[in-house]
């Protein structure tokens, strides 16, 4: 089964479900987060599920399900942040697009 979820830019992420709940992938928060755009694949070669974070110099994770692949992109948002304040270098986003990015990714 084929899903697309489309984002409020105009632009949608497609991708095969083949999850027995073919919806947990729409519920992830940044399935859903209108503050950066991501940008998600299958790459044959690799065998998953490929994101691209569009505002964040189209920085790369992946995962064997979508699910999982959001996750990992989450994993990755948290690290960039963290290392780029810790090295106060500028994150491409306002401010209250970062403050939002933090919760959606799952920062405390």
């Amino acid at each position: 089964m084929k899903v697309m979820v489309h984002q409020k830019d105009g632009s949608f992420v497609a991708s095969v479900v083949e999850s027995a709940d073919r919806h947990a992938y729409e519920r992830h928060p940044l399935a859903a987060t209108t503050v950066v755009t991501i940008d998600m694949e299958y790459d044959e070669d690799a065998e998953a599920f490929v994101t691209y974070v569009k505002e964040l110099h189209r920085m790369s994770s992946s995962g064997e399900t979508e699910s999982a692949a959001l996750d990992n992109t989450a994993e990755m948002i948290r690290g960039y942040i963290k290392s780029m304040e810790a090295n106060r270098r500028r994150i491409p986003l306002t401010a209250a697009k970062l403050a939002e990015l933090k919760h959606v990714a799952g920062m405390r």
